[in-house]
């Protein structure tokens, strides 16, 4: 995993419906372009260093979408590093991505029920929330374990670092609005471009601070209109293998660093 600096800005940023964000993502996926993987590598560095500031066992917390596999490749990163505390997952829905849970668990990741990790719910010092991402939900509240184990969390006298996987769950990435039950984090690692609810609603308040991953997108987002542009500081990181959007002739003044 990837140490070097990232860069930061702070400007007027486009901000992009879920919907135009897979969009985007289709054509990249079409080319075989492994996005998932990409995102992953850059979610775990970003939860690496989070738990260097928080050294202690890890959790994460997986839905049953695209979300809930980055969190799961990133929690196989995690458990085969060298310096690993124990990695915990939490399946919250019975539907799982089966390839990115058998590579975690041969990692190391240990499955555990949420009831269990709620009676030892001190122990955690960094969570990744990969329970609810972009995809499509009539209905984004948490609901049955999901809430439950976030309730846990937030009962907490101290409360762990919270690491959000493209969006906090509960959170709308359109409209910003979100439930009461929705998990604060205080990193939201968000992937291919920012995302229109982390900047509106409640999303500034619940998302922390912002790490964008560019995977590369920028030729495909060029052909969507941005739902809105606000002033945001994002801290741009890369993936190896992604191309950065100066390489394909992004936006003038942004650097993007490799993971």
């Amino acid at each position: 995993m990837s140490d070097g600096p990232a860069s930061t800005d702070t400007a007027r940023e486009a901000a992009y419906t879920a919907d135009a964000v897979r969009a985007a993502e289709a054509p990249a996926l079409a080319e075989g372009r492994p996005l998932m993987r990409w995102a992953a590598h850059a979610l775990a560095d970003v939860a690496a260093a989070e738990r260097r500031a928080a050294p202690g066992p890890l959790l994460v917390l997986v839905g049953a979408g695209d979300n809930g596999a980055d969190a799961l490749y990133a929690a196989s990163e995690l458990a085969s590093a060298t310096d690993a505390a124990r990695v915990d997952v939490v399946l919250v829905r019975d539907r799982v991505h089966r390839a990115a849970l058998d590579t975690a668990v041969a990692a190391g990741a240990v499955v555990r029920q949420a009831s269990e990790v709620c009676t030892a719910i001190e122990d955690y010092t960094v969570v990744l929330d990969g329970i609810l991402g972009i995809g499509r939900l009539a209905d984004r509240r948490l609901r049955g374990s999901a809430r439950a184990i976030v309730e846990c969390l937030m009962a907490r006298e101290r409360r762990p670092r919270i690491v959000a996987v493209d969006v906090p769950s509960g959170l709308d990435p359109d409209d910003g609005s979100a439930d009461a039950a929705v998990l604060p984090a205080d990193t939201t690692v968000t992937f291919g471009a920012l995302k229109a609810g982390l900047v509106r609603g409640r999303g500034p308040e619940l998302a922390g601070r912002v790490h964008l991953v560019d995977l590369g997108l920028d030729p495909y987002l060029r052909l969507a209109h941005p739902a809105i542009t606000a002033p945001v500081e994002l801290l741009r990181v890369g993936s190896p293998g992604a191309p950065t959007g100066a390489e394909q002739g992004g936006p003038a003044g942004v650097t993007r660093q490799r993971a």
